[in-house]
């Protein structure tokens, strides 16, 4: 079950193969954050070379040693409340230490229209599975949407 009493070894494993997943693109920068309890575990950056990026992305990890999502669920569901704080695209990536699979859903997803870009906040998480041809997919959203942000800022 995912709760903040998992031991010590369900939060650095899981942050581990969240970490290795998120590097496995060449264009990803992976800083941990555990300053602050504001609900960052990584923040990302987008960019190739060794230049700080400006184009982030939020990535909260929990581990749980449970398969049934049912059992890891409810705790995760809290994250999802305060959704609206983040001023980046932030997911949350859910890692069960015992298999190494890995399910994530968007909190702030980015999201492009015609006019620019916006981050719609969910209230609920819809998981799917996680590997390294997801973290592509997010990566090039995110990449996508800094790319429409100028839009928004350009008269009509």
């Amino acid at each position: 079950m995912l709760n903040t009493k998992e031991p010590w070894f369900v939060v650095e494993r899981s942050e581990a193969l969240a970490g290795l997943l998120l590097t496995s693109r060449n264009d990803v920068r992976v800083q941990k954050e555990h300053k602050l309890d504001d609900g960052v575990d990584f923040l990302v950056g987008i960019g190739s070379g060794e230049e700080l990026s400006t184009r982030l992305f939020v990535v909260q990890v929990k581990g749980t040693t449970a398969s049934n999502p049912d059992d890891w669920m409810q705790n995760v569901r809290q994250l999802f409340k305060s959704g609206g704080s983040y001023d980046l695209p932030a997911c949350v990536f859910v890692v069960n230490v015992r298999d190494n699979r890995s399910q994530y859903a968007w909190v702030a997803e980015p999201v492009v229209e015609p006019k620019g870009a916006k981050l719609v906040f969910h209230e609920d998480g819809r998981f799917q599975a996680l590997d390294t041809s997801t973290v592509t997919e997010i990566v090039e959203r995110v990449k996508t949407w800094y790319d429409a942000l100028p839009k928004q800022f350009m008269p009509a």
